[in-house]
């Protein structure tokens, strides 16, 4: 199965206003962008509303303007900035309770057997990371953006990029010696 391209779906939208082609848009982005706005701590119920938000949106300007030449970027940004705004206007400060959270779930995971349970060790230690690192790695390493790319969707430098994935790879690197070492006390002694 080809990979599909963002850009040339986009393209069809905004040339043809082709329904079908924006809900594929949707469907492959919907999810990413959801998972992008809780981690900039905005609760799960507030995030599908700013992406529903971000995509209407879309929708409703399709035709304004100039057309966007990076779909992607401009998503992220868009739900970063409304990401922003709610923070504002709701005067809302969950850092530390998200990091809390994030914290039991990591205590939570027992290491055990199989791929399965070391992949939830590994979102626990991707969980536990600052929201920025977390943020940063999974923009990154999960979604592919370059580091210039993430910093113009976070505003941040590409240095802050670097240092902050950096980081959050020696974390995440340290969870794994530490899951292997509760793997190796779980193995019967011959």
């Amino acid at each position: 199965m080809p990979a599909i391209d963002l850009q040339e779906l986009w393209d069809e939208v905004y040339m043809t206003d082709d329904q079908q082609s924006f809900r594929k848009l949707f469907n492959l982005l919907y999810g990413r962008l959801v998972r992008f706005a809780t981690d900039l701590a905005i609760s799960p119920e507030a995030a599908e509303e700013i992406v529903s938000d971000v995509f209407v949106q879309l929708w409703k300007n399709r035709t304004e303007g100039e057309p966007i030449l990076y779909l992607k970027t401009y998503l992220y940004t868009a739900v970063r900035n409304r990401c922003y705004n709610y923070h504002r206007d709701h005067e809302k400060h969950q850092w530390l309770e998200l990091e809390a959270e994030d914290g039991m779930a990591a205590n939570e995971i027992h290491p055990q057997l199989e791929w399965k349970e070391m992949q939830q060790w590994l979102d626990g230690a991707v969980a536990s990371l600052s929201p920025q690192g977390r943020t940063i790695f999974r923009l990154v390493r999960e979604e592919g953006f370059k580091y210039k790319e993430v910093a113009a969707i976070l505003q941040i430098s590409p240095r802050t990029v670097e240092t902050q994935l950096v980081r959050a790879t020696s974390r995440l690197r340290e969870a794994l010696r530490q899951y292997g070492k509760g793997f190796d006390s779980q193995l019967p002694v011959r």
